[in-house]
Formats: structure tokens, C-alpha cells, sequence
């Protein structure tokens, strides 16, 4: 039986498996960085940045729970059949120091033939082009414009901002793209309402790729204290988000075709899940729940089972991407065939 290949092109960007950690509280410092470099991941977003002092303060009111199925709180092993429900801040690190950490992990990543991506998140608009040319300055190769921070809207104003309608999305992209020269990936919200209009507007104003989508924003009674769960709102994701997310890929791949390459994230557990993401358009995928709960094999873990599925189909990693969008039928499709 053919060895499958693993190896996918995200635009311009030659990944040697489509697995990406994903950003988050385990990749905020270098350790965890190199860490999912080490366990084979083809890129890690590092924890979003930006100049804001305040936005670095919530990094230290921080705090995350497990949810299993009855939505009570659990202790697991595995993020299989469990939401974690979170408050958040940026890296909080100050932005000079943040960004020289984040070029020597990307210099370990290189020997790997992997990438460290820088992540920034607005907060003054005037000084997001600014940022962006600090990060390429910096050497890093890579860089995620964020837009879609679910904690926004519990944020002090003026700290974390997202973007959630085409025109918002283009004069982020625009000045982000009219800095800088390195790969952009535009990541937007889920909550923003048609994802795709928000896909293409990123991609008309300069984004090599689109990550999709953010996760949601949500409020969770703990039933037997009667108080709120990690005492306010907080962002939500699980394996229940997959098919979401699989919608608005696969929606975003018949909207642009496969000129816009998608990165997909919120929802993929294991190597299965890759291959639903690749299948609905998806030309990478993002993991970071997994690694928050499992630790850094997951990522080893997730692309060993999607090279045992490839290799089961007897196909490699790009040869699914879009097949399953590409086939979709509309309704009216599907009800001609059923009167033929």
C-alpha cells in the first residue's frame, strides 16, 4: 500500500502536513511553542498580541473549565465530547520582548520545516499596521491578522476589537496587507453573520488566506451554586462546533472557489475531523483544544490517525481538499432528483 503525502500548499506556503496548533494559553510562552513544533505540527499560531496594557492584563485573570455532555464541569483526558468554556487575554509579555521570543522559536520551527505565526489582534486601528511591520521586522514569516476575538465584547474598550462586517474586515486587511509582504491569514468570527461575505472581503483586500471560525461567545449557570460559571461570560467551543465550522468552509469554497485557501478551526478532535475540514475546503486545520486538555501529543496523535485514514483511502492530504463541498447539492438540486 502506497505511504500517503502528507504535505499541502497553503497559498504561497509549502506546509509538510496540513495539522496547525492552534492559538492559545499553551502557546504564550516559548516553551509551548517549540513543544508543538516537537510533536510535528506543520505551524503553531502563537497566543494573539497586541500594544494594549490592558489587553495583557486579562492574561492574569485567565481561567478555563471542561464541560462534559450534562454541561458540568469534568475532569478529562481527552477534549472528545467536551466544550471548553473560557476568559482570556493576550500574550503577556510587552510587544517588543513578545516578538523576540517569537522569532527564536520560529528559528527552531525552520529546522523543522515548520513556521511559528505571529498573531495580532487590533485594538488602536491606527497602530495595527505598525505591529504588523514590527512582526516582519522581526524575521518571523508568518503573520495572522485576528479579527475574530470572541472576548471583545467583555473587553475594555479600546484593548481587543473584532470585526464582524465586510467593510470592518477590509480597512483591517487592507492596512495590515499595505505593510507588510510575508503570508497574511485573515481569522474571522463566527458570530459576524455570513462568514463568506466576511471570507472574500478578506481576501479582495489582500489576505493570502482565511482562517474560519472564531468561537463563540456564551453564558453557563453552575446549577448547584446558582452562580455563573467562572463568574461571567465566556468563549465556547467543543466537538458539537464541528459541522458550524464545517459550513462555513464549505460555503466560503463555493463563494471564492480554490483561489481563497481556508484554514479551519474550532471543532477538530482527531485525524477524522481533519480529513471533514479538508474534505469541506479546508486546506489546513487549526487544534488547540486537544492540546490544551491532552498536552502536545495530540498533535502527534491527530496526524498519525489522518495518515492511517489517507492510507486506508489510498489517497494523499490534497487530493481531498473540497471534494465534499464541490459535491454539494442545493435543495432544489435534490428535489428535481427525487421527482426524476
Amino acid at each position: 500500500m502506497p505511504v500517503p503525502e502528507l504535505g499541502v500548499q497553503l497559498g504561497t506556503l509549502a506546509l509538510k502536513n496540513p495539522v496547525i496548533c492552534g492559538a492559545g494559553e499553551h502557546v504564550a510562552d516559548e516553551a509551548g511553542l517549540r513543544a508543538a513544533i516537537d510533536a510535528g505540527a506543520a505551524a503553531v499560531v502563537a497566543k494573539s498580541a497586541n500594544e494594549s496594557e490592558d489587553a495583557r492584563r486579562q492574561w492574569h485573570v485567565r481561567e478555563w473549565v471542561l464541560l462534559d455532555a450534562s454541561r458540568r464541569p469534568v475532569e478529562a483526558t481527552s477534549a472528545a465530547g467536551t466544550s471548553l468554556f473560557n476568559r482570556s487575554g493576550l500574550a503577556p509579555l510587552p510587544w517588543d520582548e513578545w516578538l523576540e521570543l517569537l522569532a527564536r522559536a520560529d528559528e527552531h520551527a525552520s529546522a523543522s520545516d515548520s513556521y511559528v505565526v505571529a498573531s495580532v489582534i487590533p485594538a488602536d486601528p491606527d497602530a495595527l499596521p505598525g505591529l504588523a511591520r514590527d512582526v516582519e521586522a522581526a524575521g518571523l514569516r508568518w503573520l495572522e491578522l485576528n479579527l475574530s476575538a470572541p472576548h471583545a465584547g467583555e473587553s475594555r474598550p479600546g484593548s481587543v476589537a473584532r470585526a464582524d462586517s465586510p467593510e470592518a474586515v477590509t480597512e483591517a486587511t487592507e492596512a495590515v496587507r499595505e505593510a507588510v509582504s510575508i503570508p497574511l491569514t485573515v481569522k474571522l468570527s463566527g458570530e459576524g453573520g455570513d462568514v463568506a461575505s466576511l471570507a472574500t472581503a478578506a481576501h479582495r483586500a489582500g489576505a493570502d488566506h482565511v482562517a474560519m471560525v472564531g468561537r463563540h461567545m456564551a453564558f453557563m449557570p453552575d446549577i448547584e451554586t446558582r452562580r455563573p460559571l467562572l463568574g461571567t461570560f465566556g468563549a465556547i467551543g467543543g466537538d458539537w462546533a464541528l459541522p458550524l465550522t464545517l459550513r462555513w468552509v464549505a460555503k466560503t469554497r463555493l463563494a471564492a472557489g480554490p483561489a481563497l485557501p481556508i484554514v479551519g478551526t474550532n471543532g477538530a478532535r482527531d485525524g477524522g475531523d481533519v480529513a471533514r475540514l479538508l474534505l469541506a475546503g479546508a486546506t489546513a486545520v487549526q487544534v488547540a483544544t486537544s492540546v490544551i486538555v491532552e498536552g502536545f501529543e495530540a498533535l502527534t496523535r491527530i496526524t498519525d490517525e489522518l495518515r492511517a485514514y489517507l492510507t486506508e483511502q489510498e489517497l494523499d492530504a490534497r487530493e481531498l481538499v473540497g471534494q465534499a463541498a464541490d459535491a454539494a447539492a442545493t435543495y432544489e438540486e435534490i428535489a428535481l432528483r427525487s421527482t426524476s
